[in-house]
């Protein structure tokens, strides 16, 4: 984590760092990205940025904490649906304002598209999981209100469903912002829609299943 110093620097002096590397990585990602460059743009000495961050994969993981808080503070708070209804109209809100704010912002898009570096790569795990785990929360806290009332499926373990959500969720955010890339934002918007689609039909709630009868002879 970045440093105590760093957040007693004046605001605009915390901004000028933040805006500095979250320009690189989002440019090069974060094996292409220099911290040198980082470093000269920010208007600071290399002794001065060890000053307030350990590293390039400390600086990395604070530029992504902040972009997940402005998703977080896009979102909103999360309330408990009255019902399933409810429940899936307010999740598509949430889904398509944070699809609004990556169109909106192409360096937070490249940002986020790079995590599958964090994910992947050994040396940023710690980056990886300071963003995974309230992503994390925040999903079983929804998926908690789901079941309460009848939207959310439960013939499947809770951590099962959770673990398929995410792995679904990793896989087509890429796919969201490749579409994007090779098509522009129509075709991003389209693809959000078969992505949610695909969401619901794999959380929706179940009819029981019948028994199968006795077999033909």
């Amino acid at each position: 984590m970045a440093h105590a110093r760093f957040h007693k620097l004046a605001p605009e002096r915390r901004q000028a760092i933040l805006d500095a590397a979250a320009d690189e990585f989002a440019e090069h990602g974060f094996d292409g990205a220099s911290y040198n460059r980082i470093i000269e743009q920010a208007g600071y000495s290399k002794g001065v940025a060890y000053y307030y961050f350990e590293g390039k994969e400390d600086l990395y993981a604070t530029v992504l904490e902040g972009t997940v808080a402005r998703l977080v503070g896009l979102v909103g708070e999360w309330a408990p649906p009255g019902d399933a209804e409810a429940f899936w109209r307010e999740l598509r809100r949430s889904y398509f304002a944070l699809l609004d704010f990556v169109i909106a912002d192409e360096r937070s898009a490249r940002l986020l598209r790079g995590l599958s570096q964090a994910r992947l790569n050994p040396k940023l795990q710690a980056a990886w999981q300071r963003f995974e785990a309230p992503m994390l929360g925040w999903l079983q806290r929804v998926l908690a209100d789901g079941r309460a009332v009848g939207a959310v499926r439960t013939d499947v373990p809770e951590d099962l469903l959770l673990a398929a959500l995410m792995g679904v969720g990793q896989a087509t955010d890429l796919w969201l912002l490749e579409q994007w890339g090779r098509a522009g934002a129509p075709a991003m918007r389209r693809g959000a829609e078969q992505v949610f689609s695909l969401f619901e039909d794999l959380a929706t709630q179940r009819p029981p299943r019948k028994p199968a009868g006795p077999k033909k002879r």
